[in-house]
């Protein structure tokens, strides 16, 4: 877990400007954000290293900071009675996190570096102060966030229909 106040000797560093802003400036997450305030995220993001095993965040514990790989792989699992399950493995271009940085939610899964990982990191703290500055900030975020709920129960409830159908007092976030 990641906090703005938290250091790790020798894995915090500052994030090369031009990087982190191609970076934010191409992520779903912050589409239709103001340039200004991307510019601000890029500038408070940092560079974090992980060696393999080291985990990113766990299941349960509260998402302060999202992450962007840079480098590396990690992979995600969940963690059901005694049983951790590995669910899959994502690499170079992932983000995780990002609802972390709108609410301090727990999180379902646990994600933990495979290989030696860079990220790009972003903590809720400074992002949430980044809003404040930019009050058109967090509704273009949740309209974007919304669209992603939509379209993703979509593909669900198409490639799980049956299951859908069975379960359907427990279907529709989108009804929400």
């Amino acid at each position: 877990m990641i906090s703005s106040t938290e250091t790790r000797e020798g894995c915090d560093m500052p994030c090369d400007f031009a990087h982190a802003l191609d970076i934010l400036r191409d992520l779903p997450l912050l589409s239709g954000v103001s340039l200004e305030g991307i510019k601000v995220l890029a500038y408070l993001a940092v560079v974090v290293s992980f060696s393999p095993g080291e985990s990113l965040f766990g299941q349960g514990e509260k998402m302060d900071a999202a992450f962007f790989l840079l480098d590396g792989e990690v992979d995600v699992s969940r963690r059901w009675d005694d049983t951790e399950k590995h669910l899959y493995r994502r690499g170079q271009g992932t983000f995780v996190g990002g609802l972390g940085l709108l609410a301090p939610a727990k999180s379902l899964f646990s994600v933990r570096a495979v290989t030696n990982v860079r990220c790009l990191v972003l903590a809720r703290e400074k992002f949430l102060k980044t809003a404040e500055r930019f009050p058109d900030m967090l509704p273009r975020i949740l309209g974007n966030v919304v669209e992603h709920v939509f379209r993703w129960e979509e593909t669900f409830v198409r490639s799980h229909a049956a299951e859908c159908v069975d379960r359907s007092s427990e279907m529709g976030l989108t009804l929400f």
